[in-house]
């Protein structure tokens, strides 16, 4: 049986799901880039900064869709890109 065969309302649990793929890939980014400045998201520290480094893009998107700068849509698919770096934070500090 492949994932053609299965009904509407079954979820294959061990299927490729490309989002959270590339989801994976941009958090295990932001360590490789703490790692290349001696810093890492494992320091509890470090990762406190980068979630309020978050905090302050969130304030920025907000501020641009507020004055026109960019539309509701834009803001949504910017902050959906800036919330792996709350993930990253939160992923290495398991």
């Amino acid at each position: 049986m492949n994932s053609d065969d299965l009904p509407d309302n079954v979820i294959p649990l061990f299927s490729k799901d490309a989002q959270a793929e590339k989801r994976q890939q941009m958090i295990e980014t932001w360590e490789a880039m703490y790692l290349q400045h001696d810093q890492t998201l494992t320091d509890v520290k470090t990762a406190a900064s980068l979630r309020v480094a978050m905090q302050v893009v969130e304030l920025l998107l907000d501020g641009a869709q507020a004055f026109d700068v960019i539309s509701e849509e834009q803001r949504a698919q910017l902050l959906t890109i800036a919330q792996t770096g709350h993930e990253a934070a939160d992923e290495f500090q398991r």
